[in-house]
């Protein structure tokens, strides 16, 4: 007798959950400590972050292929805060600190007696208004911080870097140390030991395994068991091993499932401190299709094990953000997890970068500012864009210097720069060779949709650049459509100056065009086919290839693509996404290595967005989903709910046989013929 579906959130989320390869309870992760408070000069903490992921990744992976171009953390912070009572205050130090107090704004400064001791200062308020500054030096490998306990008598806070104006800022929770330093919550799992003597966790996970005491382990890794057995030398992670009170631990964090132990004895199970986000309203999505729903879930626990204060690529090989992968993650992270401080962080930390484009790769560049609006459009953060804008106008200005006077991006190879890009540091995807001395259609696509998201970001604020940015779009759009359209096929061509004879049915030009709104009116016939029939290398770029299928009205293929691809590696195994689906042959190796490729990868993550989108049309029309909607297609499935955390609250549909209900938190509505507002409203149809 088939199971009643779920009609509830609380339902739904534990039928999710139960279908799920996650490992752990969500009630036992344990957040980062927040007894504290720590202020950074303004974008110091992400860049910290991202600093820090950048080399504890360089340090724990044998093969690591990031360009070192990130910005860096500032060496000398200078902090104002304004006294809110008397009393003294202990300050602790990221660095060296200077405290000089003023009585106000505009009297003397005056020093009070400061108390060192190790990397704490105390000092007292003398007055409420009084100004109190800091000068924090980073000493080496340090970032200037100062953490404060959460009730100190310090408020209306600012920064200033390099006699730059000052900044207001907001103070991050944290504990001891610095919050750049640690992960945002860990949870202990075990992984228990099989018949074979190998150990397995059940579904890969970024964690630490605690051996007993005893000799010293050795010990291998791997998120197949393949790998976990294989030589040292042929495994992609280190797995040094270091004395801790409990016993023996690695010394880095290691991406895997499996692990093989050698020690004197064999303990049942070996406990691993898994680094893991806590998740507070988690997204889910089931339907009568059982495989359909496990693959959802899949989805959401491998963008889960990603999210690490930043969005990491994977868990093994690559644990470093890449603008690309985020804006992809951006729209799975907005149906299953509702983690928006991921991605504005994200966005800030590689939207700065030393020199060059951001990861080195001309087209990241693009995808920053595309996920930017995204960003914007599915979490509603009007403070980012306000905050953001200034620099997102600046951004797309440097970007601009590469567009001739028709608007055609034409991007120059920059030092430091992605090894595996092509002419100009164009990337796109693996497996896609690019033709010098030649435009893709595909990345003037790509720049246009650039333009018209800093356009409608700007826009948003009321800032000037956006009609400079909307009309260099549209000079792109008219140069694109004048030489690069095939009106005898109904396409768009690989090249600009292309004809139909010489120009391949190029699906990146063609689904980038849909994505890129050049198909307001209805997706062609021709551009429909190129999509439909055409490839695309990687899971990441296939799931913006399904996105525009979606818009061209191919509901019932797309889910066939999902469960063809991602399901053949949920089949395969180790309950996670990887980096690239099955493809035959040995479906563990890549770059030439035997354990290349990545089994735990966020770009794979689009189905947690594509199949609540493909199966009840669920789509913000308004930023941070003020207003929606809902258009299920069941085709053969029985039933299909879905719980979306927006900003404001968890959005609820199901639909069956006999009609849709939909529950709609307070501020938004539900876009209809006629628009329900919400406050837990419900809407049916019979």
């Amino acid at each position: 007798m088939p199971q009643r579906p779920p009609r509830s959130i609380d339902e739904l989320r534990r039928w999710v959950r139960a279908r799920s390869p996650q490992p752990f309870d969500d009630a036992d992760v344990v957040p980062r400590a927040a007894d504290r408070v720590w202020a950074y000069g303004r974008d110091q903490y992400e860049l910290a972050l991202l600093g820090r992921l950048v080399d504890d990744g360089f340090a724990a992976n044998r093969h690591v292929h990031y360009p070192r171009n990130h910005g860096r953390p500032a060496q000398c912070v200078r902090f104002r805060a304004v006294a809110t009572s008397v009393g003294r205050v202990t300050v602790r130090m990221a660095g060296r600190a200077e405290v000089s107090v003023r009585a106000d704004a505009a009297g003397p400064a005056v020093f009070a007696r400061v108390e060192v001791a190790g990397d704490s200062l105390r000092f007292e308020v003398p007055a409420v208004g009084a100004l109190v500054e800091f000068d924090v030096v980073a000493r080496s490998g340090e970032v200037p911080a100062l953490g404060l306990p959460g009730d100190a008598p310090l408020g209306d806070w600012s920064a200033s870097r390099d006699d730059g104006p000052w900044e207001p800022i907001e103070l991050r929770p944290g504990g001891e140390r610095a919050p750049h330093l640690e992960s945002p919550g860990h949870v202990e799992v075990a992984a228990m030991r099989r018949a074979d003597g190998l150990y397995d966790l059940g579904a890969p996970i970024l964690g630490t395994p605690i051996l007993p005491r005893g000799p010293q382990p050795v010990v291998g890794s791997g998120e197949s068991e393949a790998e976990a057995l294989a030589d040292e030398a042929d495994r992609e992670t280190r797995h040094d091993v270091v004395r801790v009170d409990d016993g023996w631990a690695t010394r880095h964090p290691l991406g895997f499932r499996y692990l093989a132990v050698e020690a004197g004895a064999a303990p049942p199970e070996v406990r691993v401190r898994a680094e893991v986000t806590p998740v507070a309203r988690p997204g889910a999505f089931a339907c009568s299709d059982d495989r359909l729903t496990r693959i959802w879930a899949a989805a959401q626990y491998t963008l889960r094990v990603c999210d690490q204060g930043l969005m990491i690529d994977g868990i093994k090989r690559d644990r470093m953000p890449w603008a690309g992968d985020q804006a992809l993650s951006t729209l799975a992270n907005a149906f299953a997890l509702g983690d928006g401080g991921v991605v504005a962080d994200g966005l800030v930390a590689l939207g700065r970068p030393d020199h060059g484009y951001v990861n080195g790769i001309a087209d990241y560049s693009l995808w920053w500012v595309v996920n930017a609006d995204l960003y914007v459009r599915y979490f509603g953060d009007h403070a980012f864009a306000e905050r953001e804008a200034a620099h997102v106008d600046a951004f797309v200005a440097d970007l601009a210097r590469f567009a001739d006077e028709r608007g055609v991006f034409r991007p120059e190879a920059q030092r430091g720069g992605f090894v595996d890009s092509g002419p100009g540091s164009v990337f796109l995807d693996w497996g896609l060779a690019i033709e010098h001395g030649r435009d893709p259609v595909a990345l003037q696509m790509l720049w246009c949709w650039a333009l018209r998201g800093a356009a409608r970001l700007l826009d948003r604020v009321g800032h000037a650049g956006a009609s400079r940015w909307s009309a260099l779009a549209d000079r792109v759009e008219s140069t694109v459509r004048s030489s690069g359209w095939l009106a005898e096929a109904d396409r768009w061509a690989d090249y600009l100056g292309a004809d139909a004879t010489t120009s391949s049915p190029a699906p990146y030009a063609n689904f980038l065009a849909v994505l890129a709104g050049m198909h307001p009116d209805g997706v062609p016939d021709g551009v429909a086919t190129s999509i439909r029939t055409g490839t695309s290398g990687t899971p990441f770029m296939t799931a913006f290839r399904l996105r525009a299928r979606l818009a061209a009205g191919e509901h019932d293929a797309v889910l066939e693509e999902i469960e063809r691809i991602w399901g053949a590696m949920l089949d395969a195994g180790p309950g996670t996404f990887w980096e690239e689906g099955p493809s035959g042959g040995d479906h563990l190796a890549m770059y030439g290595r035997p354990f290349g490729r990545s089994l735990c990868h966020a770009w794979s993550a689009g189905p947690a967005a594509l199949i609540p989108e493909a199966v009840l049309g669920l789509r913000p029309l308004d930023d941070g989903w003020a207003r929606f909607e809902v258009e299920p297609r069941l085709g053969g499935l029985e039933w299909a709910s879905a719980v979306v955390p927006t900003p404001l609250g968890d959005l609820f549909v199901h639909a069956d046989r006999s009609g849709v209900t939909v529950r709609v938190p307070s501020g938004v509505a539900l876009v209809r013929s006629d628009p329900v507002d919400g406050g837990r409203a419900e809407w049916a149809v019979l």
